[in-house]
């Protein structure tokens, strides 16, 4: 597979602790080259003008937390120098509604786009009115969109966002691009869709250094078909799968809805694992050839990187396959802080996808809340900080299509099978892969949490802004 080579200049070559190789595109690598020292001169005329940040979204698609440790330049340079949350969750662990929460910093409670075809509910509401990205816009921030946008985009694939200056977008899942309006066909024998969607977010990091900008880089991978390049398609052949919660043998501490669940086939759940891992090469590719293009026009200790994936992903867990389930492999994603003035580390701060729009909007030195109060909070101050102590202390994910709400607060995890009038509590300290759910009967204190947290969860599911994040605290 044909894949577009960066020069790296000096500067974001040792920056990033890179090996300068020799080109013989002696005419390709000089514009190039050129091109971004330009860019250098004009960031650091910049801040003297408008010093606020840029931010960087790179979203994923049907990445595990598992996933991100197989990704070496990104745990090396992402995750080593930034702050990695081991207590990352969506907002709804499915594809099109996720992003929709993303984009607008609701619940899906709140925006009501509950069909994973997400696109045409989401401007029939009007919700592309008032995003993350016409907020910004209005801030002075020009905006890029670079790969996947919203299930559903392929219904109206001459759609531009309002809020977005540049917008390149996958509209079928296979090769057919969105560029600003146009609509264009990419020869995937020459390059992979999200290796297009990196070069053009690359050059639109070089050619708008002058100001803050803001750009989403939206993989298409992990998601199936597994199409890996041709440089990683071996790299995890044979690799194993057999995690604790594999084809649970005893579904009795389950709702009884699920005790009669079928085993996933062993060697299928297998090759997907491997797949994800193979086209995740290919993103730990892109996220370096953009961290060098922002190293290289002196952009990187200026920009606010954020990365997570739409939803995390089931592999016969519990028996179950896919997404949208309520457990830890579905709800719970890699999500990681690189940023100016952050203090590294790996705290257990429960954060979601909701709070993805707020703290963007807090880089650019906006209120949050102005005009429409946000379901997600900024977590600027406590990056800055360090310290989560004042963080809210419990957390919703939910499906309200399929009738459950999940409740994370300290070491607890509820699931509320309201659809089912059935629930499950689990100690996640002593049962990390949810395999022993503890039952009312088991104490007193079970009975009493078990009320507690269903109370609770009842309250945040019917919540929306700032009552909604009252009661997290």
């Amino acid at each position: 597979m044909a894949r577009r080579k960066l020069l790296l200049g000096a500067g974001g070559a040792l920056a990033l602790g890179l090996t300068v190789a020799c080109s013989s595109g002696a005419g390709a690598s000089t514009n190039e080259a050129a091109r971004r020292r330009a860019a250098r001169l004009r960031a650091a005329q910049r801040q003297g003008s408008d010093a606020r940040p840029n931010v960087l979204w790179i979203i994923t698609d049907d990445a595990t937390r598992r996933t991100l440790e197989t990704m070496p330049y990104t745990m090396d340079k992402l995750v080593g120098q930034g702050v990695n949350f081991a207590n990352g969750y969506v907002a709804v662990p499915w594809c099109g509604p996720a992003r929709a929460s993303m984009l607008t910093g609701m619940y899906l409670h709140n925006h009501g786009c509950d069909t994973n075809k997400t696109h045409r509910a989401f401007v029939h509401k009007g919700l592309d009115q008032d995003t993350v990205a016409t907020r910004m816009a209005a801030a002075g921030y020009v905006n890029g969109y670079f790969g996947k946008y919203m299930n559903g985009h392929a219904q109206d694939p001459g759609y531009v966002a309002p809020g977005w200056d540049r917008w390149v977008t996958l509209t079928d899942s296979v090769s057919l691009f969105n560029v600003d309006g146009d609509l264009s066909r990419v020869d995937t024998g020459k390059v992979l869709p999200d290796q297009f969607s990196a070069d053009h977010c690359s050059d639109f990091v070089v050619d708008n250094a002058g100001h803050p900008w803001f750009a989403v880089f939206a993989p298409t991978a992990p998601h199936d078909p597994y199409t890996p390049s041709e440089e990683h398609a071996h790299d995890f052949d044979g690799v194993g799968w057999n995690p604790p919660a594999f084809n649970e043998k005893d579904l009795s501490d389950k709702a009884a809805f699920l005790r009669s669940d079928p085993r996933q086939e062993h060697h299928r759940m297998r090759r997907i694992w491997e797949g994800k891992l193979e086209e995740l090469r290919d993103v730990d590719d892109q996220v370096r050839e953009l961290m060098v293009t922002l190293a290289d026009t002196g952009q990187l200790e200026d920009t606010v990187i954020i990365m997570v994936s739409d939803n995390g992903y089931l592999l016969g867990e519990h028996r179950l396959f896919q997404k949208k389930q309520p457990y830890e492999e579905s709800t719970g994603i890699p999500f990681v802080v690189r940023g100016p003035g952050f203090a590294p580390g790996a705290p257990r701060a429960l954060v979601s996808q909701v709070d993805l729009m707020p703290t963007t909007l807090a880089v650019a030195g906006l209120d949050p809340d102005a005009g429409r109060a946000l379901d997600g909070r900024s977590m600027l101050a406590n990056l800055r900080s360090g310290d989560w102590t004042d963080w809210r202390r419990r957390l919703l994910a939910e499906n309200p299509k399929q009738g459950w709400a999940q409740l994370r607060e300290g070491d607890l995890a509820y699931i509320d099978y309201y659809a089912h009038d059935a629930a499950e509590l689990y100690d996640l300290s002593k049962d990390p892969h949810q395999m022993r759910s503890i039952p009312a009967s088991a104490s007193a204190r079970a009975r009493t949490e078990r009320a507690r947290a269903q109370r609770e969860v009842g309250a945040l599911r019917r919540a929306g802004g700032l009552e909604l994040r009252a009661l997290e605290v």
